[in-house]
């Protein structure tokens, strides 16, 4: 399975790595938006490799390589049936209870290939736990930049088995992040809004709900912080329809915090065209998805816009009040309160599917 190229979303441009073509106009304090689409050829059907484990299970819909001694027992995680028509994937049952660890297999491998001793990424702090597991496996050195408003319990996983840098908050970890990568060649710069290898690796959330459910549901709740979950879900299940395994596509639901929500904020007022910050964003005890912007905003306005989907608001007090997998984290407690404002807005009869993450280690 081969790249056929990357396509620029913003004005038709075609290359072969993101860094030859940028848009500086849409950065903000240094730190590029997603705007590139890879296009791939695809098999016509869908069976996983049961000879691998992990994400090697998917290996041939992937066309990146995948390191073997860095394969884990992320993805295969459980559909749990809720009532008649609404399903729970469950992916705190990947190794670090959290999805990212699809990605970040993906990530580190890539970075074993391009022969780097060190990764870094900004993170709210699943991404950095999984980062440092991952790493530990492939014997890289991990540097990650968090908030200093970060969880304590997560602050105390990352500090197991990564160097912690601390800033006033995610964006400026974000800019704290790119210019230590700029200045130094050895480390491998693990973005994961514009990593293609993590993508492909968090696509095949879509690709297990569709062989779980045998279908494609109608709808999809996902809770978003910089919005890549939402992108490569999408785009895994593209790949379905692209496969001729479907010709549907589900309606996406995001979940950010009230008063942290520039995806929500840009639906309501339709702002397509130019990136929304929102200054002085409040605090949550849902760190993850309170976001001062979303370096995936144009893609996931264009996804919102196509499928028909919603963004959804809730507050502290919504998840505080509507709890029920309460082994989830805080933050995707949230698709609770955000289940309760969909179906009063949709067909009852429609298939939902929300998608959990990790334990809560507070």
């Amino acid at each position: 399975m081969k790249i056929s190229y990357l396509s620029c979303d913003i004005c038709g441009f075609k290359g072969k790595n993101p860094t030859e073509h940028q848009h500086k106009e849409l950065e903000i304090g240094g730190v590029p938006m997603n705007i590139w689409t890879l296009v791939y050829s695809l098999p016509k059907s869908l069976k996983l490799n049961d000879y691998c484990k992990g994400i090697a299970r998917y290996k041939e819909y992937i066309p990146f390589e995948i390191r073997e001694n860095v394969v884990d027992e992320e993805c295969n995680t459980p559909m749990i049936k809720l009532k008649e028509n609404i399903f729970l994937k469950d992916e705190s049952q990947n190794p670090t209870h959290s999805f990212k660890d699809r990605g970040i297999v993906m990530l580190v491998s890539d970075a074993l290939k391009a022969g780097k001793k060190k990764i870094a990424i900004p993170s709210t702090g699943n991404a950095a736990i999984s980062l440092g597991y991952y790493a530990n496996k492939a014997g890289l050195e991990s540097i990650v930049f968090i908030p200093e408003d970060t969880a304590l319990s997560k602050k105390e996983q990352i500090k197991k088995r990564s160097t912690i840098i601390y800033d006033k908050d995610l964006v400026k970890s974000y800019e704290h992040f790119f210019d230590f990568c700029r200045t130094d060649d050895s480390v491998y710069n693990g973005f994961p809004v514009t990593n293609l290898p993590y993508a492909q690796g968090i696509k095949t959330i879509s690709y297990e709900i569709f062989l779980q459910m045998g279908d494609v549901p109608e709808w999809i709740i996902i809770p978003v912080g910089s919005g890549g979950n939402v992108v490569a879900q999408y785009n895994g299940f593209k790949d379905l329809i692209n496969m001729g395994l479907t010709d549907k596509i589900p309606r996406f639901a995001t979940v950010q915090i009230k008063g942290a929500d520039p995806i929500t904020l840009g639906y309501q007022t339709k702002q397509y065209d130019d990136i929304i910050l929102i200054e002085d964003s409040i605090k949550s005890k849902a760190e993850a998805i309170a976001s001062d912007t979303c370096f995936n905003y144009f893609k996931i306005m264009s996804i919102l816009n196509e499928t028909r989907g919603i963004a959804i608001s809730v507050t502290d007090k919504d998840i505080e009040e509507n709890q029920h997998a309460r082994w989830l984290e805080f933050s995707s407690q949230s698709i609770f309160p955000a289940l309760d404002m969909l179906i009063n807005n949709t067909n009852k009869k429609d298939t939902i599917v929300l998608v959990g993450t990790a334990i809560d280690r507070g």
